[in-house]
């Protein structure tokens, strides 16, 4: 009886573990479809800001799916084509974007939770600055 008492109590306590652990970020990335959200940026150059002001106009009910294969799928309603790529992560905060036919990029994760994905890649500009655009999307 104690045996089996004993056995009860340590699998109660491996699913209790097993449940509590956080979703790893590949998971939480591949999990559903993101919807965009919003995209800012700390330059203060005009040139900079109406290009973001565009990518997000661009973007608006823009959709991402991150594929488990590592392909990706971004869906605008103002493109007739959806644009296709592979996604990579390097670490837990780094993702790696390779649109097909264009120059990949490396961004740093700033949040990734079941419902919230905000990414930020640095750039430099013309005067040799550097500047961020903060990409946000949610589910």
């Amino acid at each position: 009886m104690r045996n089996i008492i004993t056995g009860i109590a340590m699998l109660l306590f491996v699913m209790l573990t097993l449940t509590g652990c956080e979703t790893d970020n590949k998971t939480l990335l591949t999990d559903d479809v993101w919807t965009f959200q919003n995209m800012t940026t700390d330059s203060e150059d005009d040139n900079i800001i109406a290009l973001v002001t565009l990518g997000k106009a661009l973007l608006t009910d823009a959709t991402m799916e991150f594929q488990e294969g590592g392909t990706y799928i971004l869906t605008s309603p103002l493109v007739e084509e959806p644009s296709t790529g592979e996604w990579q992560l390097i670490g837990e905060d780094q993702l790696i974007l390779d649109p097909d036919g264009e120059a990949s990029s490396t961004s740093n994760i700033e949040t990734l939770t079941k419902d919230k994905l905000s990414y930020t890649e640095t750039f430099v500009d013309g005067q040799m600055n550097t500047y961020k655009v903060t990409t946000t999307w949610t589910r």
